[in-house]
Order: structure tokens, then sequence, then C-alpha cells
């Protein structure tokens, strides 16, 4: 029987701020930004991640998110995986749930779908994996990763060994991408680190020392080995372990966020995974369907100052207008998070100082972020989950704390950001970040998963009027045209998109790019392997688009 639904309306902290500290030593005084609002978020939603004490590193890392439309019905549905206890008995973990939606309002549909399977998982990635036209679900986890087949009717059901995909590391982000351009979606894994669950590393023994600022904390991931990602080609719905022969060898780092691009402009898809405490890897196409490693010789891997830092999440998307995406990564606090401006050609260098993305984020850690379009005024903002992995960070001279703020940085137009109060900005410990459109109004909303409690959800109050939602209704295996690059040329300029469903961080969005409507002009829609189409537009709204020839 399916489960009647019921609607809880988050109550959040709202309002004005009396001053808003940018990290710099100076405040602003401001009212709250209106764009935007408390959103019904799906029932009675508690997720946890293993000890609330945070006495080993798996404790810290927390759960994901899944905006994607499961049933077909041409909305988006929502999966919350809950990693639950401590990982020592993999039989038994979190509870993942799977709500309908239904107008903005959401049913648990849970008990039959299939998608509440033991163990601790972490993220996932979305695909029509098998090409029957439906989206299905890798789940990354502590241990073997799981997919879960779409059957119809809202119901999935386990793929043997993961179609092959399985592994048994410790899974945190992956991402589909057609690596190959064979017209199916191949797989990234990015593993974390190694860890012995019966034998955690503790402080004090075996000789080890754990201290963060003369706070004893957990161990790692320093001092732990970091397992090797894995990359999976799709053959016919079978994943075949290809990492070595496809050229992603590189040191073991401690992998924590992965995304898809052409970060080069050669019509071939790149990854892009960012490293804790190690630099973050940019894997570049040859233009065959194999990679090189080349992160640090880009200028992506390291700060400005040449430093490695602590990557979690990530988000990409084009912050100046000359339509090449620039990356925004989230790092460790008492260090500011990362924008590499893209210079062309798999070029990148770190302005995140310049730009007003760097002092504003430094007593903070950062997670899942993204750039997105908030106030769709035809530029990218930025938007960055914060908390902290140590509840010892409360304690006195650490210089930060352990719940922290939320930000929203506004993008003035020319690539420069200005921090802005916003009804989310109050204390909490977060971790994963989705986007995507959940009460249908075309205006992109965000949904905020905390390491612990309850997930809130963040409805755009832009004016509707001012979007224009793109979807494209592609072929099997590529059923949301992923991979797609699309620029929307007016009279007010260009914009640009590229179709994808990685979140960068644990998490899957909305794959159907928003634009600010800046009056009729046209779409220009290239397509995986090079194939192109022009739509004419003529008012705000949604667009369909056939994608078959993608």
């Amino acid at each position: 029987m399916r489960a009647s639904f019921a609607v809880l309306l988050l109550c959040v902290p709202a309002g004005c701020r009396d001053a808003i500290d940018d990290g710099s030593g100076s405040a602003s005084s401001s009212p709250a930004s209106s764009w935007f609002d408390a959103h019904p978020a799906p029932p009675d939603v508690k997720v946890t991640c293993g000890d609330p004490a945070a006495t080993t590193i798996p404790d810290s890392i927390g759960g994901g998110v899944g905006l994607f439309d499961a049933d077909g019905d041409g909305d988006l549905d929502v999966l919350v995986i809950d990693p639950g206890p401590y990982p020592g008995d993999p039989g038994h973990g979190g509870h993942n749930r799977l709500f309908s939606n239904k107008g903005g309002r959401f049913a648990d549909v849970t008990p039959t779908s299939g998608v509440d399977v033991g163990g601790f998982s972490c993220g996932l990635a979305i695909a029509d994996v098998d090409s029957d036209g439906d989206r299905d679900i890798f789940l990354t986890r502590f241990g073997p990763n799981v997919l879960l087949e779409n059957v119809g009717d809202l119901r999935f059901e386990p793929t043997p060994d993961a179609g092959g995909a399985a592994g048994d590391d410790w899974s945190t982000s992956a991402v589909f991408v057609d690596l190959d351009l064979d017209g199916d979606l191949d797989l990234y894994v990015a593993n974390y680190v190694v860890f012995d669950s019966s034998h955690p590393p503790m402080h004090g023994v075996g000789g080890r020392t754990c201290l963060w600022r003369e706070q004893v904390v957990y161990c790692g991931p320093q001092g732990l080995d970091a397992p090797s990602d894995r990359y999976y080609r799709n053959d016919d719905g079978r994943f075949v372990d290809t990492t070595e022969a496809a050229g992603f060898v590189t040191t073991p780092a401690f992998a924590l966020g992965a995304i898809d691009g052409d970060f080069d402009q050669n019509g071939w898809p790149d990854v892009y995974v960012t490293n804790d405490s190690t630099p973050n890897s940019l894997f570049m196409n040859r233009g065959d369907g194999t990679v090189e490693e080349k992160g640090v010789l880009s200028g992506a891997a390291l700060s400005a100052s040449g430093r490695e830092q602590a990557g979690m999440g990530l988000g990409a998307g084009d912050v100046n207008g000359d339509g090449l995406e620039d990356l925004f990564v989230t790092n460790f606090s008492n260090d500011e998070n990362s924008l590499y401006i893209s210079e062309g050609d798999g070029w990148f260098r770190d302005e995140a100082l310049r730009v007003g993305l760097g002092v504003s984020s430094r007593t903070l850690l950062g997670w899942g972020a993204a750039l997105i379009d908030v106030d769709l005024d035809g530029d990218l903002d930025a938007v960055a989950l914060n908390g902290h992995v140590y509840p010892q960070a409360d304690a006195a001279g650490t210089d930060t704390t352990y719940a922290q703020a939320d930000r929203l940085w506004l993008n003035d137009g020319t690539g420069h950001f200005t921090l802005t109060p916003w009804p989310g900005d109050a204390p909490l410990v977060s971790r994963t970040l989705a986007v995507g459109d959940l009460d249908g109004d075309w205006v992109p909303d965000l949904f905020v998963l905390p390491l612990e409690g309850r997930p809130w959800i963040w409805r755009g109050q832009a004016p509707q009027e001012r979007a224009l939602s793109v979807v494209i209704d592609g072929p099997p295996g590529r059923v949301d045209g992923e991979g797609t690059e699309i620029v929307y040329e007016s009279a007010g300029g260009k914009q640009f998109r590229r179709v994808r469903s990685s979140g960068g961080f644990q998490s899957a969005s909305d794959p159907s790019p928003v634009f600010a409507w800046t009056g009729v002009g046209q779409l220009r829609l290239t397509f995986p392997g090079g194939a192109t189409k022009t739509v004419d537009v003529d008012k705000a709204g949604v667009v369909r688009i056939d994608g078959g020839g993608s």
C-alpha cells in the first residue's frame, strides 16, 4: 500500500541580521536576502551519521541527496541517503528514504521502493545505466557499492555486484560521464580512506598522536592510507574496471568530490576530483576516451600560493560570462575556498581572494557547493554549506566553531562576489547540497542535508517570469541529455550551461539547466559527439528539446 503523505514546514530563522561578519574584521548591516524561503520538506526525516561524538573519521562525512525524476512523471523526486550508525556492522545501517513529488509535497514511498538497503551508505549518482529509458541509482558506501535498477512504479532492485562496480573501498562521490562518447554513461568512483572499522585508529593507541589545535580529535585522513579511485567503462549495462587502461593512474589521494566537464574545450568530457589534504585531480580526456592527470600542471590542484588544501565539495559553471566553466571548491577551516577561473584550453588560476570568495570563507569548513543563478539576473552566484568535522571546534582558541553558517555570495555580473545575508545562514553542521526545481515554478531550490538531524529545503524566490528552464529528452542511456552544452543568446547577452546531474559532493542535482530570461533569442545546443541544434525561444518558461541526436 502506498504510504499517505504529510507535509512538514520547517521553521527557520529569518528576517534581519544585525551584523554579518565577512571574516575580514568588518561587518555589514543589511536585511536577509529574499531570494530563498522555507519550503515544504519530506516528513519525519532525521539523518544520523556514525557516532555524534565523532570519535572516528566515518562519523564526520555525512550522507547524500538525490533530486531526480524517479517515476518519469516530469517532476523531481527526492532520495535521502542516511549513513546511520558507526559502520562496524555492515549488515545494519541507516534508513535511506525515497519521496515521490506530489506538486511540491512529498509522499514517503520508501517501504515499497527497495532503496533502504543495509550498510553504511554515503552518496549517490543517477543515470540510465542499462539504457532502458529510466533512471537508476548508484550508491557509494563504506564497503561494497550498490547499483539499484529502476524497474518502474518507484521500485528499485539491486543488481548483482553493482553491475561490476561494487568494489570494496570506502566510496564517497561518483559521477556518470560518457568518457568514450559511445552513447552510454561510464562511471567514476571517488574513494576516501582505507579504514579498518574493527581496529579504528585512535589517539594514544600504538603511538598515534591525533591533535588539532591542542585538542584530541579522531585520527585521519593524514597518517592513514588512501585507496585509488576507480573508473568503470559501461559495456551494454555492465561495468568493467578499466582504471589503469583508461589512464586514471595517479598517487592515491583522499577523494571526496567529483564532477564532469569539458575543461579544455576539445569536445571530450573530463573529470575533476577534490581531495582532502592532497592536491586535487584533473583528468583531461586525450580525445580517445583515455585521460591524463593534469591537476597541478593546469593550476586547478593547489591554492593561489601553491599549497595543497583539503578539498571537500565543488561546483562548476561560468562565473564571468566568457563561455568557459570555472571551478568552485570548498576547503577546510582556517583556509579559504578556491575559485579556479578557466583561461581556456585546460588552464586555470585561483582567483577566490581577488573576487570576494576567499577571506569570507576562511574560518569556515566547507562541504556541498554550487554555482547557480540565485536571483536570475544572468550571472552565477555561489552557495557553500559549512560545518566542522570536530565537535572540539567549539573549544576556546580554535578560531572557529562546530556549527557554522551556510553562505551565499551574489555575483555582480563581472565575476566579483558579495557575501549576502539569507535566511539559511543560521549555524548548522551542514554537509550535502543538491539543487533543483522541486515545486515546478522553474526557479532552482536548495536541498540541504546536515550531518545529523532534519534536512532543510529552501525555495528559490526569484520571479518566475525571469526563468528559462531547458529540459532535454535524451535517448536511452542519456535520458537527460547528459554532457550537452547549451548557449542561450539574446540581446541581453550570452549564458552558458552544461547538462549534468553530479552535485559534486555525494549528491545528484536536477540535470535541467535554468537560464535567466533576457529576451527573445536562441538556444544553441552541442550534444556529446559534436552534433548541434538551434532552438528559437520567445518567452520565459520551460522549453523541452528532443535530444535524440545526443
